[in-house]
């Protein structure tokens, strides 16, 4: 590897993703900077960065963001003679794979993030994660913090008011953790990531690309309990037995 031109290369990513102001004329509330790279040159120094990736770390393949570009960086300039000092022989520290995210999530949110509006990329996916549970429970008429709250309660399901299950009662503390854990992270992530992007204007709501990155990690986490949980409700016919219950396979996310 020509070591000398693939940090030439990464310093220039970094050079380009550096975010700069928009002419006033360009800002709104919650817009004020944008990368100093066009959109296309970003693309291409990505696909490098890519493939110097690639190189360093044997065919494994990583999402590039910064946090990439400057630990290739390090591994190139110091990696080895530090692990060399301290006799360490392990592989780097795996990194999050962005493209391994949830679909639900990642969908959703690769166009924005591509485009380097990382909150953009989490507003879409908390919408895209909160209408998909609507869809699968059919409770269009609340959402969120409390929907999350009200199908991984651990009551019975009521008429109307469908439950999701990961687990079954046979261990009750363990379906008492699972699914309150669940409504907690649920709730949280809507709390304190979703809301204040949604009502905090970008320079009073200071946020990282890997805080960022963390945050959609943990979107993917919950789509995921949320995809393959069992809805469990009770029949609303006038025909049905009181109180019957019915168990639904979890729905396939439509592509």
């Amino acid at each position: 590897m020509d070591v000398e031109w693939a940090l030439e290369q990464l310093r220039n990513y970094l050079h380009l993703k550096e975010r700069v102001p928009l002419p006033k004329e360009e800002q709104s509330h919650n817009r004020k900077t944008r990368a100093r790279g066009s959109a296309e040159e970003l693309r291409n120094a990505e696909l490098i960065v890519e493939a110097i990736s690639r190189a360093v770390y044997e065919g494994s393949r990583f999402y590039v963001n910064p946090a990439l570009a400057e630990r290739l960086v390090w591994e190139l300039t110091q990696g080895d003679s530090v692990r060399e000092k301290l006799g360490l022989d392990a592989p780097p520290a795996p990194t999050i794979n962005a493209h391994g995210l949830h679909p639900w999530v990642w969908d959703a949110a690769m166009p924005h993030w591509q485009s380097g509006n990382h909150r953009a990329a989490l507003w879409a996916a908390s919408i895209n994660v909160n209408s998909r549970t609507q869809r699968k429970v059919a409770r269009p008429e609340i959402g969120e913090s409390k929907l999350l709250q009200e199908v991984f309660g651990i009551t019975d399901p009521a008429p109307g008011r469908p439950r999701l299950r990961l687990t079954d009662k046979s261990n009750p503390d363990h379906f008492k953790d699972v699914h309150l854990g669940a409504s907690a992270l649920g709730q949280g992530l809507y709390s304190a990531v979703r809301n204040p992007i949604n009502h905090i204007a970008e320079e009073d709501h200071d946020m990282s690309e890997a805080e960022a990155l963390e945050a959609l990690a943990g979107f993917s986490l919950l789509a995921r309990w949320i995809d393959r949980a069992e809805v469990v409700s009770v029949d609303k016919s006038p025909s049905s037995n009181p109180g019957s219950v019915e168990s639904h396979s979890p729905l396939l996310p439509p592509r």
